[in-house]
């Protein structure tokens, strides 16, 4: 039955197109950067940029350059002490002194020297920990680096993904908006009557607002990106969308080099060395302590209140220093079974993280193997979804499929472009991890 054109349907119609086209026309202003851009940002640009700009990066390496310095052989009493003592003393007798003054000053200066020859070894295990506090400060900052690295692919590719959304999101309200233009089409001529034009209408407005949530998301990614790279929050560049997977990559040569190259695991092991060289400083305590010291001076004993250098004689003294702690509240006891236990929490550490690490690398390369099959499921049904959208489409165009078929069909096809771009990128992020595990996400002239 032919439907008689009110004034009303038109407005509705008019109304309808309106509101498709105004994102189209307005809204596509935004996307400046992605789509006409001239900078394009490569993953190797942005970690470079990282690595000279990222404040957690720089403030790494800072750190790194503190646990650096205090790795000297004077940290650890390896090195002799020297000092400058100067002294001004005044004492009032009753009774003369033996040099025959009731009241006197007595000035001195002099240089001091003072070397211990042996502690039980303690500042031999103190210089070892000290080195190893330098491994373990250097191990920090690569682990803070590798995971800011990591970060910046994460969010680059978490990027590349919300510019592909935006595409898919508007290719999705071209669609709609060539159906909702076929339906006021077909209503002129009777063909439709106004619920379908309606329909168009509600399909196209609700794919008007997905393209506005990508826009949004894509905004939000690129700030992300942004801030990771210490960058304006606003800066606009393109962005590589094409990835390619190593394919050389194997899990046992992962879980090899994770074992001697992840910087996390590495901490812990460091952190056993240093609880070792502890319980040997822990029981440098009950061994004897032998030093010497040497002086030269000056001093001058003057009468009455005056300080003076008038007339000093000369002096020198060295003293062999041998002392042995018989009691000190059990305190080298206490410290020495404090050592031990730390040392043996350690190692149990150290084994739980051996077992976590394991389990990572086995957790990670499962994902990244699935995500990859996922990958090549999603190609396939892609290419079923074209074929059932074109031919869809033609029975729609020649008024043989139904509307509601037709937007299922357009939803599928959506649907199966946003998730072969995700699961591409997602892909890529679990590779990256499992070169960070490996070690090699950063070179050692990066650190």
């Amino acid at each position: 039955m032919t439907m008689k054109k009110t004034p009303f349907r038109g407005l509705v119609q008019s109304f309808a197109v309106f509101l498709v086209s105004l994102p189209a026309l307005f809204g596509l202003s935004m996307l400046p950067a992605e789509v006409y851009g001239q900078e394009r940002l490569s993953l190797q640009e942005a970690v470079s940029e990282a690595l000279e700009r990222n404040p957690d990066i720089l403030v790494a390496r800072g750190e790194e350059r503190i646990s650096r310095n205090n790795v000297n052989i004077g940290n650890a009493g390896l090195l002799p002490r020297i000092d400058l003592v100067g002294s001004v003393s005044y004492q009032d007798n009753e009774v003369p002194t033996q040099t025959g003054l009731a009241e006197y000053t007595s000035t001195t200066a002099a240089i001091q020297a003072s070397y211990t020859l042996f502690d039980g070894f303690g500042n031999i295990y103190t210089f070892k920990k000290l080195k190893s506090a330098g491994r373990k400060g250097r191990l920090q900052a690569r682990n803070t680096i590798e995971n800011t690295i990591l970060s910046v692919g994460e969010a680059y590719y978490g990027l590349a993904d919300a510019v592909e959304q935006v595409a898919v999101a508007e290719e999705a309200l071209a669609i709609s908006g060539d159906r909702l233009r076929r339906a006021r089409l077909r209503s002129e001529y009777g063909q439709a009557n106004a619920l379908e034009v309606l329909s168009a209408s509600v399909d196209a407005n609700a794919d008007s607002v997905s393209w506005k949530d990508a826009v949004l998301g894509m905004e939000n990614a690129r700030r992300t990106l942004n801030l990771l790279l210490d960058r304006p929050v606003d800066s606009a560049y393109q962005v590589e969308k094409e990835v390619t997977y190593d394919a050389t990559l194997k899990k046992d040569d992962i879980l090899a080099e994770a074992k001697t190259s992840y910087s996390s695991y590495l901490i812990t092991l460091e952190a056993v060395k240093q609880a070792e060289y502890g319980v040997g400083i822990a029981r440098s305590d009950f061994f004897p302590q032998l030093g010497v010291e040497a002086s030269y001076g000056y001093s001058e004993t003057l009468e009455g209140f005056d300080a003076g250098m008038n007339d000093p004689s000369g002096s020198f003294s060295a003293a062999l220093k041998l002392t042995y702690n018989l009691f000190n509240g059990f305190q080298s006891s206490i410290n020495s079974q404090n050592a031990r236990i730390e040392l043996q929490n350690s190692r149990l550490l150290e084994r739980k993280a051996a077992a976590e690490l394991e389990k990572q690398v086995a957790d990670t390369w499962q994902a990244y193997r699935n995500s990859l099959d996922i990958l090549e499921f999603q190609k396939k049904n892609l290419e079923t979804a074209e074929l059932n959208f074109r031919r869809s489409k033609e029975l729609y165009v020649l008024g043989q499929l139904t509307t509601t078929a037709f937007r299922e069909a357009q939803l599928n096809l959506i649907d199966a472009r946003k998730s072969i771009a995700s699961a591409g990128y997602d892909a890529k992020i679990l590779e990256q991890r499992l070169l960070r595990l490996a070690g090699r996400l950063v070179g050692e002239g990066e650190n």
